[in-house]
């Protein structure tokens, strides 16, 4: 599994918050662990100390097992589906690769099939397959490329029956890392609700995931630019505002995880109906509240047009998108915007486009 971006933070990292007088203490507990060398931090707030260890414990046994099951070349359960889709066009898949696939096949239709994780092998071509991949290495040629897009592998070519998983184009090769983050915060949030959590903010590393708030405040969150790599802005969310008592807020971006290669940087984000790397959009964040949809919907605001963005936010119920191009044009929709403390001031108003909800 790749290192994930920091283009989210919580601004809430002091262990203890004292409110007034009048109210009652309230305590944040910061608790974390280590999954291939990446922190992932739980923050409660007014807890016991036994359903905090309880879910912390929860969450160490499932991230880890699920991203080595779902690992797209190291061995793995992933692997070794993949490799029988290509001598069989057909295998078994474990119920979390079940899921993965419900979940991908949901963020492929919402983008008109920009969001496409059976497109493994071509992620491997450009070099993304590798402990080094921000290394310089060579490019797939143009002919490699173009060849790729006269008989692509897609969704469309897959079909489950409990737990068989068979291909009519034996070039599906799946790589759920597009989504896989977001699928791992649905199963630590759901531990922690079993053991009795009503508070908690879950970071994987840049994305999170949160149920009720920090004690009678929001969750206080930030977004960062990811031109500058400063703070943009900050928005306050409650997962006791939301109809499920989820909310989460994801990004992904070109700054992390890409290499250079003449001068010239490729990012890790592949559009499967160019078979390239991603150009326009420089980051983009997501809120919603469906923790498994809004890490993989990050990928497809960065390969879709601004006009086919508006069908994939009603699709989805999505609550707000933002992303920045490489130009530094700036762009969300107005109930992104209405929520959103903007740190960086926008003096040049003609730098902030609208999109529709």
């Amino acid at each position: 599994m790749p290192t994930r971006r920091h283009f989210l933070q919580s601004l809430a990292l002091s262990p203890l918050l004292l409110a007034g007088c009048s109210k009652p203490q309230m305590q944040i507990v910061e608790e974390g662990f280590m999954v291939f060398n990446m922190p992932m931090t739980l923050r409660f707030a007014n807890e016991s100390a036994s359903a905090i260890t309880q879910t912390v414990n929860a969450a160490a046994r499932i991230v880890e097992p699920l991203y080595k099951s779902i690992h797209p070349w190291k061995p793995s359960d992933l692997t070794r589906l993949n490799a029988q889709l290509v001598t069989d066009g057909h295998g078994t898949a474990t119920p979390d690769i079940i899921a993965l696939i419900q979940i991908s096949r949901t963020l492929f239709d919402a983008t008109e099939g920009a969001f496409d994780p059976t497109i493994g092998a071509l992620i491997a071509a450009w070099g993304f397959h590798s402990s080094h991949v921000t290394e310089s290495h060579p490019l797939p040629s143009d002919e490699f490329l173009d060849e790729w897009l006269k008989n692509p592998p897609s969704m469309n070519d897959v079909q489950v029956n409990g737990r068989e998983v068979s291909v009519t184009n034996r070039r599906v090769q799946f790589d759920f890392n597009g989504c896989a983050e977001g699928y791992a915060g649905h199963l630590v949030i759901k531990a922690a609700e079993q053991a009795g959590i009503k508070n908690c903010l879950f970071d994987s590393g840049g994305d999170l995931f949160m149920i009720g708030q920090a004690g009678d405040k929001p969750w206080h969150l930030a977004i960062e630019n990811p031109l500058k790599r400063s703070v943009l802005a900050s928005i306050d969310l409650s997962g006791r505002t939301a109809a499920n008592g989820h909310q989460s807020l994801n990004s992904s971006g070109n700054y992390e995880h890409r290499f250079l290669y003449k001068g010239e940087a490729y990012s890790h984000i592949i559009n499967p109906k160019t078979a390239r790397p991603v150009r326009r959009v420089a980051g983009s964040t997501v809120w919603a509240n469906h923790y498994a949809i809004s890490d993989g919907i990050t990928k497809g605001v960065m390969m879709l047009e601004p006009a086919q963005l508006p069908a994939m936010i009603k699709k989805l119920n999505l609550q707000g998108i933002l992303f920045m191009e490489e130009n530094g044009q700036l762009w969300m929709n107005q109930r992104m915007k209405d929520t959103i403390h903007l740190l960086e001031p926008i003096a040049d108003l003609s730098v902030l486009r609208i999109i529709p909800d």
